[in-house]
């Protein structure tokens, strides 16, 4: 029996959140390392604590929350690594890589 092939293209993204700081840093480090294509998109939300407090800042609370859009493109036998590997250290394997001895 021959084995087969599998041919073909896949493209998509994938989008990663968090409201980290570092953890947009560790994984802008992570994916540039691997020459792998993100955009980071930002989101910050300011709520008054009461109505009369409109006008002063510092009565407010601000967040933000991140978002992490990664470009994945390529035959499936490519993908599917980069693919795995991203999904396991989003589930918290984390993004620290270990460093060549």
């Amino acid at each position: 029996m021959i084995g087969m092939d599998m041919t073909g293209w896949v493209t998509g993204q994938l989008f990663l959140q968090t409201v980290d700081d570092d953890e947009v840093k560790q994984v802008s480090d992570f994916l540039n390392d691997r020459g792998i294509g993100f955009q980071v998109l930002t989101l910050s939300e300011r709520m008054a604590l009461a109505a009369g407090d409109v006008d002063d800042p510092t009565q407010g609370v601000s967040s933000d929350r991140f978002s992490i859009a990664i470009q994945l493109a390529g035959f499936p036998q490519v993908v599917g690594p980069v693919l795995s590997e991203l999904i396991q250290r989003s589930h918290g394997a984390g993004w620290v890589t270990e460093s060549p001895a």
